[in-house]
């Protein structure tokens, strides 16, 4: 009886971990430098540290979409509104992310978002730098029951690296909101893209997964984050699978409910 009842502790300090609801969908990572392939963002993210959260853009056009990145648009007033479902209490909420300010830095431009959760959470504000060679950078806030300590957080390749499957690595220190450090491997890597079907519609979109690994007590824990991107409006949708103890589980899908520009 004493394994199932670790096994619900990992798989629940899992949940924790995975509420990493990323870009569109809701949250992400500390970004102080590239993913381990030697990527060209070292240079600007070396700016960016001084900021306590970052993201990343490439070069853009008034909309904030680039060629170069992963479909991303970004301009002040920006709003997406997903409907996510949490599978481990069935429960369902609505998220709506806006973008507040957009700033130039040097290599990259840093992106304000408003991040509300209703029912529950106060609204929070996130920060994403757009690198000018196109990767994409994402906070880890607490306010999803992690902070990053140290490392270099979440980096999306730019868009050709996601297109050619090459993979990104990077190692980061995290605090999980029952108050232990855990140091998380980080993989990020194209998936090709497919057709989205969403409450907003349907889209073809580029898929990105995240691979994060991690310990929880003495279980080895995977948390898997897809997320979908389509031309012109950005993440459509993204659903993470948590496995602990040996156990899958699907934790937490959101689905674009509507995408309206600034």
């Amino acid at each position: 009886m004493g394994k199932y009842i670790s096994a619900r502790a990992a798989l629940a300090g899992a949940a924790g971990l995975a509420a990493i609801t990323l870009a569109g969908c809701g949250s992400a990572a500390s970004t102080t430098g590239a993913a381990s392939t030697g990527s060209p963002a070292a240079s600007a993210s070396s700016t960016a540290s001084a900021s306590a959260t970052t993201s990343a853009v490439a070069t853009a056009s008034p909309s904030g979409a680039t060629g170069v990145s992963a479909p991303f648009p970004v301009a002040v007033g920006n709003t997406w509104v997903y409907e996510a479902t949490t599978s481990i209490n069935s429960t369902h909420s609505t998220d709506t992310k806006k973008v507040l300010s957009v700033t130039p830095m040097a290599g990259a431009r840093q992106v304000v978002m408003s991040d509300t959760v209703l029912p529950g959470s106060a609204k929070v504000t996130q920060n994403y730098v757009f690198y000018d060679n196109g990767q994409i950078g994402f906070p880890i806030s607490q306010n999803h029951g992690i902070s990053v300590i140290s490392g270099n957080g979440i980096v999306w390749p730019n868009a050709a690296d996601l297109a050619s499957g090459k993979a990104y690595h990077s190692t980061s220190k995290i605090k999980l909101s029952s108050g232990q450090f855990e140091t998380a491997d980080v993989t990020v890597q194209g998936g090709g893209t497919a057709s989205v079907s969403v409450p907003a519609g349907t889209f073809q979109a580029t898929l990105v997964n995240m691979t994060i690994l991690t310990h929880v007590g003495s279980f080895a824990t995977t948390i898997t984050v897809k997320e979908w991107a389509a031309p012109g409006t950005g993440p459509v949708k993204s659903q993470e699978v948590i496995k602990a103890a040996g156990q899958s589980q699907i934790s937490t899908t959101e689905a674009l409910l509507t995408f309206t520009k600034g």
